[in-house]
């Protein structure tokens, strides 16, 4: 019963949807992912070139405009990080609600069915208690 039940609700998921959408989550997934990849190893990489500045005699200004420079960089770099994930959660939401959506409209399948059997049950029910009676 339980099996069945589940069949029948995987079998009202707009599939079709979520596959159409898939490629994109996934895409902007593997953007995100390698973006935040790629942001990391270039911040190991700025960090590294400005200690190396800081180890010549550099003037004070100077360093603070490397330790600006690296800090502007990784804003950057984190607004674009937000951008590439606001995408992504718009499109999850998307799914969510259309998936939200197809489950509001099961459930109210499933109570008028509900409804349904248990009248045709109280009609049996009554056919078979005249049927004894009489």
């Amino acid at each position: 019963m339980i099996a069945r039940t589940i069949l029948k609700v995987a079998s009202q998921i707009p599939w079709d949807k979520v596959i159409e959408l898939a490629p994109t989550v996934a895409e902007r997934a593997a953007t995100l992912w390698n973006s935040i990849k790629s942001k990391n190893k270039r911040n190991s990489v700025d960090e590294s070139s400005v200690y190396v500045s800081y180890s010549t005699e550099l003037s004070e200004s100077d360093i603070l405009k490397a330790r600006l420079d690296t800090l502007e960089e990784r804003v950057a770099s984190l607004e674009e990080q937000i951008q590439v994930s606001s995408g992504l959660l718009k499109t999850l939401a998307e799914q969510n609600t259309a998936l939200v959506q197809r489950i509001e409209l099961n459930r109210i399948r499933l109570i008028r069915q509900s409804l349904l059997f248990a009248g045709v049950a109280a009609v049996l029910a009554g056919m078979i208690l005249y049927l004894f009676i009489r």
